[in-house]
């Protein structure tokens, strides 16, 4: 009797192996069959879409996704990482938590979100897009392309592209003030600028010093008041005739503009001059790869156009645009001012 009941155990544990094997097998085909076919991102109902996300459904970090997230380094970055374990090891650890929020965010079937899915397909179809148009044109173009005969012909028929005007170095330090401020304002401000320029003046503290103190021209504060070169064409006029005024390295009284008070300091004059060819070449080559691969592109782009374009005529055109107009009427426009957002302080002109 016990023989029997132990053979009896035997026979269904062995069963019970052979189901799961055979369970085991279908399921490694269908998780095979799926990553060749691609895992489905969308609702039953909406366009089926290649979109892919990387490893789709699969949790754990393995050695050949590795090896294809450090291949997409570039070759300084990867070799930094490959040679250091501790860098390594945080490379690994931020690859486990986006494979974490990845299986996270299909968990909670954010995938199927009928805006996030068109957001993804676009994005999917901006980068097919982009590296059809680069390969075309990479194609269409040599790399060796200007040729050194092509870039001197460049060089002597466009002199005035490579003539510079007389330029100028320029620190400032910049006291916000505008035009509107109440007088108690300005006579606050103008006040402290004036006691800053007696201590520079007496180098009581150091034009760079003060600056990163004082100034709130954002961009020139952390370079210590330094604007940088500018053609002094391009400065504005009170600002040009105060700064031509001083002598190299010296510094001005305080000056005042629409958007504030500045402290100017001069730095050397670059007088005007002309770019020599090996000077320029550089130049040349950029400005000439340039405007080859623009009437490159055009021609490629009304190529594409003719033969795989599908226009939209001119009636269709409008009736859309109609429909749309009443589709978004209720919409809000909100007009900014350019201005608004450009930074105070500057002291260049960006028209005459």
């Amino acid at each position: 009797m016990g023989d029997r009941m132990e053979k009896s155990s035997l026979l269904l544990i062995v069963i019970n192996g052979a189901i799961l094997l055979l369970l085991g097998g279908i399921l490694a085909f269908l998780f095979t069959q799926m990553r060749l076919t691609g895992w489905p991102i969308l609702k039953q109902g909406y366009e089926s879409s290649p979109i892919m996300l990387s490893g789709y459904g699969e949790t754990a970090v393995t050695e050949p996704f590795i090896h294809q997230a450090i291949g997409e380094l570039g070759s300084k970055k990867r070799m930094e990482m490959l040679n250091d374990q501790t860098l390594f090891e945080h490379f690994l650890h931020d690859q486990v938590v986006r494979r974490a929020i990845l299986t996270a965010a299909r968990d909670n079937k954010l995938q199927e979100e009928p805006t996030l899915s068109y957001r993804m397909r676009k994005a999917a179809e901006e980068m097919l897009i982009d590296e059809y148009l680069r390969k075309r044109l990479d194609a269409g173009i040599s790399e060796n392309f200007p040729y050194e005969g092509q870039m001197r012909e460049f060089y002597k028929k466009n002199q005035a592209l490579f003539s510079l005007k007389e330029q100028l170095h320029a620190w400032q330090i910049f006291f916000t003030l505008p035009r509107n401020a109440s007088n108690k304002e300005t006579k606050r401000v103008t006040a402290t600028a004036q006691a800053l320029a007696e201590k520079l003046k007496t180098a009581k503290i150091s034009f760079s010093d003060a600056a990163i103190q004082y100034s709130e021209h954002e961009s020139s504060r952390s370079n210590g008041g330094y604007l940088g070169v500018f053609e002094i064409s391009q400065l504005f006029p009170v600002l040009r005739k105060a700064l031509l005024g001083l002598n190299e390295n010296a510094i001005s009284e305080p000056i005042r503009s629409d958007t504030g008070i500045h402290i100017l300091k001069r730095g050397t004059k670059i007088p005007a001059r002309n770019l020599s060819f090996e000077q320029a070449r550089e130049k040349i080559r950029a400005k000439m790869r340039t405007a080859a691969l623009d009437d490159l592109r055009k021609k490629v782009l009304a190529d594409i156009y003719e033969s795989r374009g599908e226009p939209v005529s001119p009636a269709v055109a409008r009736k859309w645009r109609m429909e749309l107009r009443k589709s978004f009427a209720a919409d809000v426009e909100e007009n900014m001012d350019a201005g608004d957002n450009a930074e105070s302080g500057s002291a260049v002109k960006t028209e005459d």
